[in-house]
């Protein structure tokens, strides 16, 4: 055994939810580039640079399933996306996890029975894949990485039925550079709406009736998984690799910016500012939380922070009765890692995942809070153990 792992977090005084300690996991391999809770939250998949794919149950921390071990998959998955699931499904097309690889391929796997159903792509196609995501009905999957192009398959066939490239020669030319995120509109009845961003400062929407781009935002310079939309359709979340200006919320019908959520507190410019790696919704109807992370250039090393939004015509309240702003509000901070990736749990959101550059996987608990005084930081010690195995913290 080494010295003992330190959890830090802080704990803001006004929100109604606060951070609260719950576990972190041995190490997946270096760098933990998706974290993604089952669709019933049962589980936390986990995957990273060596290709390992960790499922750990959330309750207990434990690595419960262990995927693509194979010797011969050792190139990095960089995301991972669970098929959605009716309610009415049976318990064998249950549990299927999907993971974008380095090596150009999509793979498909039965978590329970540890099973790889499908690899499919064509890598002189695809070149390297980043990032990929379902459809809300999940009859398609739409992959992207290096060539800047979209790769969309039918579920069922695992067929390539469009490859969305360029733009429509007026408003966009679509991506120049590789693309680090995408996301359908979570939309059921709408699978046609992809959105994309990458390298090239920009944020593409794509029809894939219309096989190319069909509009674009230009400005959010987008590194990692840091792209999302909110359960209704209405507005879309970006996080960029910059100092200034890196959490944005757009509209999503017209494109335009809604607002730039501070990353530091007004009382606390001086602090070195962070650069995204990845930011997301939670799942909720209203997408009540942001989360998100990244690395702090100047410091040498990075942090997540969780944010709370309020619900929409809701008049927050500060001390003594006055109006308070309506942005989101910070309900907590994760210090001392490099936040590669990050994910909150369906249904109540009660738990938010952090993967680090360590590749160790941090699960916090979000609980109620009452107003209190100044912001609390504080260490909590985990002794390493050897093994796979989630370290249960303050619980």
């Amino acid at each position: 055994s080494g010295p003992p792992l330190l959890l830090q977090f802080a704990v803001p005084s006004s929100p109604a939810m606060r951070l609260a300690p719950g576990f972190v996991t041995d190490s997946c391999g270096s760098d933990a580039f998706s974290v993604r809770f089952s669709p019933d939250g049962a589980f936390l998949a986990a995957s990273g640079a060596q290709g390992r794919v960790s499922i750990f149950n959330v309750s207990t921390g434990q690595e419960a399933y262990r995927l693509n071990i194979d010797e011969a998959e050792k190139h990095p998955v960089k995301q991972l996306c669970w098929r959605p699931e009716r309610e009415d499904a049976t318990l064998r097309t249950r549990g299927v996890l999907a993971g974008a690889s380095t090596d150009g391929k999509v793979r498909q796997w039965h978590v329970t029975s540890r099973r790889l159903l499908q690899t499919f792509g064509d890598p002189q196609d695809t070149g390297q894949l980043f990032c990929l995501d379902y459809a809300p009905d999940g009859r398609r999957l739409a992959a992207a990485g290096l060539t800047g192009e979209l790769f969309v398959f039918d579920e069922e066939t695992k067929a390539l039925t469009s490859r969305l490239k360029g733009g429509d020669s007026l408003t966009t030319a679509g991506h120049c550079s590789r693309v680090m995120a995408l996301r359908f509109l979570q939309v059921l009845g709408n699978s046609d709406l992809i959105v994309s961003g990458g390298w090239d400062n920009t944020v593409q929407f794509w029809d894939v009736r219309a096989g190319s781009a069909v509009r674009a935002i230009f400005g959010p310079h987008i590194c990692g998984d840091a792209l999302d939309i909110t359960a209704d359709g209405k507005v879309l979340l970006t996080g960029s690799w910059r100092e200034e200006e890196q959490l944005e919320l757009w509209d999503f019908g017209s494109g335009k910016r809604l607002e730039t959520l501070p990353w530091r507190s007004p009382g606390s410019l001086q602090e070195p500012a962070c650069s995204l790696y990845c930011t997301r919704f939670s799942r909720d109807a209203s997408s009540s939380l942001i989360v998100a992370g990244g690395f702090l250039p100047n410091a040498g090393k990075g942090e997540a922070k969780v944010f709370a939004r309020e619900a929409e015509g809701a008049s927050p309240k500060q001390a003594g009765g006055a109006a308070a702003s309506s942005g989101p509000r910070c309900a907590g901070t994760l210090p001392s890692f490099t936040c590669l990736s990050a994910d909150v749990s369906p249904g109540d959101g009660s738990r938010v995942a952090f993967g680090g550059s360590d590749g160790r996987i941090r699960m916090m608990r979000l609980e109620s809070s009452a107003a209190g005084g100044p912001e609390e930081r504080a260490s909590v010690p985990i002794q390493p153990e050897t093994g796979n195995k989630g370290y249960p913290v303050g619980v």
